[in-house]
């Protein structure tokens, strides 16, 4: 019984033995088949500062960036740009290098990236963010967004109403904010009223509005806008005046709430009055932004 024991257990011995030296060879092997060690990325530098425009360009981001490998020797022509990150901070990035040696070994190296000429997205109003109840409108229809990196953004506008409880579409003003985000994870932000009115097929007829290039426009702590230079005519009764040729009555505006020595948002009313009994007004919208010094 024993002798049988003694059998198996160096039987079982035997196997076990065997079964390392496979796997020690099939280890060597693996070993041989993929080198000695994964590739090395060099970069001068810790950090690089572009411009938006060539954020895209893996030349610009690869300039200077070497890879080595101690079987194939000079793998630089293997270089990719693997990705670049959200910002961490403002007009800062993580780019991320990738390399490959001849036996599919991968190394990967992060380098810190900042953009020179960034600015966040901008907001446009192509129209004023007043609608009649009587008819169906979009609140978003006038509301457009760009920014440097995409381009035009508009569509990945969204509006918050600042009261959850509220309708934008009953008549009233309406607290809103829009919001947009590009694709490096900045977001700007429009804090806007949204007005919806009520009137008589008389008042539609009668009440003037000032119709203006823009109603939304940027300007520095040292800039001025002109506001007469955005008015582009008065509407009324379904015609287009020019302001030369509109006699129903005075225009006045009052940019008094406008301080371009403190950044903030700030509104021009436009006020036009038909006959010296109908009133109607405009909003311009006036961001004034901080100085890049």
């Amino acid at each position: 019984m024993k002798k049988t024991r003694k059998r198996i257990l160096t039987f079982l011995l035997s196997v076990l033995a065997v079964v390392t030296v496979v796997f020690l060879i099939y280890l060597w092997q693996e070993q041989y088949r993929t080198g000695r060690g994964k590739p090395t990325i060099i970069c001068p530098t810790e950090s690089i500062y572009v411009s938006v425009e060539n954020l895209s360009d893996p030349g610009v981001l690869l300039r200077d960036v070497t890879a080595m490998d101690a079987e194939d020797g000079d793998i630089t022509s293997s270089l990719v740009v693997e990705s670049v990150s959200q910002f961490v901070e403002k007009d800062h990035c993580i780019v991320t290098y990738a390399a490959f040696d001849s036996a599919n070994n991968v190394s990967k190296l992060t380098r810190h990236l900042f953009l020179t000429d960034y600015s966040s997205p901008r907001f446009r109003l192509i129209g004023p963010l007043e609608f009649n109840h009587s008819s169906s409108f979009d609140p978003l229809s006038s509301v457009r967004a760009y920014d440097c990196v995409d381009g035009d953004i508009s569509d990945r506008v969204k509006m918050i109403l600042k009261d959850p409880n509220d309708d934008v579409y009953s008549v009233g003003v309406h607290p809103v904010e829009f919001r947009v985000a590009n694709s490096l994870g900045d977001v700007s932000v429009l804090e806007a009223e949204i007005d919806v009115y009520e009137r008589t097929y008389t008042e539609s007829r009668m009440i003037p509005a000032v119709r203006l290039t823009d109603y939304l426009v940027y300007a520095d702590m040292y800039g001025y806008v002109d506001p007469m230079s955005l008015v582009s005519g008065v509407y009324l009764g379904g015609v287009l005046y020019d302001i030369s040729e509109y006699k129903g009555g005075a225009l006045t505006v009052d940019a008094s709430e406008v301080d371009y020595k403190t950044p903030g948002v700030y509104r021009i009313v436009y006020t036009c009055e038909n006959r010296a009994e109908y009133y109607g007004s405009t909003v311009l919208i006036v961001i004034v932004t901080e100085v890049d010094r």
